[in-house]
């Protein structure tokens, strides 16, 4: 088999390269940070496996499109894709700009919707493969106010892919949604934050704790948690059991669920 990974120089996306070249997968990788493209390249070689490095913004058609094609003729057919990457922008919702807000979009929800409609034509051609999309804990209930545009994005991750899976797992590709909580990547070094004073930061550590938990999850969790849930061919993967109980006691009472979050910050 061979996947495609974008995101895939660092944190779950390079964890996930990893656990799929642990598997015996052939891995292309995507990313723009060209020093850990390399550094990873040799990582995933290192199991006996092939691999592609290749440099792509996910916010550009182009290059995306570049990605699928040099990705198809160096592997002859890419079994997995992994839409995988993304950004965080957060802030006094009063302060940020429409800019800030497409920035978000262009990236966790178009960055996506390029990689589907780049690999899923060779996919149904062929009746078969596998699209995982990453979302987060994020796109099935509202870690906090100031979150709002990820959180957006995300919610709209998850409605595409599923959308996406009762489009296609009847003509033969698997489809996943991945939606961690917290782990420790480097998701922090490009994101965008607006207007956030101390107080805000304190509102909105408090805001997450009421259904976010504390559990910090490593990178190798997730990804190989995420490549497990592929081989059992899971729509939902969840890496952090608590979020399923969280989802569960929302469902039961959607309006008091929001009045005792609320409640708690009070």
């Amino acid at each position: 088999k061979a996947a495609d990974i974008t995101g895939g120089a660092r944190g779950s996306g390079r964890a996930t390269a990893l656990a799929m070249a642990r598997r015996g997968a052939h891995v292309v990788i995507a990313d723009i940070n060209e020093a850990r493209l390399a550094e990873t390249k040799s990582a995933i070689e290192s199991h006996g496996v092939r691999s592609l490095a290749v440099r792509c913004d996910v916010a550009s058609d182009a290059d995306v499109v570049a990605l699928a094609a040099e990705a198809l003729e160096t592997m002859g057919q890419v079994d997995l894709v992994f839409n995988n990457a993304g950004v965080v922008c957060r802030g006094a919702l009063e302060e940020l700009a429409i800019d800030d807000w497409r920035w978000q979009f262009e990236i966790n929800v178009l960055g996506v919707v390029r990689g589907i409609k780049a690999f899923l034509p060779h996919m149904l051609a062929r009746g078969s493969g596998y699209i995982v999309n990453t979302a987060s804990v994020a796109g099935l209930f509202a870690l906090t106010g100031e979150g709002a545009p990820y959180i957006a994005s995300k919610f709209a991750v998850v409605g595409l892919t599923e959308a996406l899976a009762l489009y296609v797992r009847p003509r033969g590709i698997g489809v996943s949604v991945l939606c961690p909580g917290s782990v420790d990547t480097n998701l922090g070094e490009t994101a965008l934050v607006v207007g956030m004073t101390p107080e805000r930061e304190i509102s909105e550590t408090a805001q997450s704790a009421t259904v976010q938990g504390n559990r910090l999850m490593t990178p190798d969790e997730v990804g190989e948690i995420l490549c497990a849930g592929v081989e059992q061919d899971r729509f939902f993967i969840l890496p952090e059991a608590t979020h399923a109980e969280t989802l569960t006691r929302r469902t039961a009472d959607w309006n008091a669920f929001m009045e005792d979050r609320l409640a708690a910050l009070a």
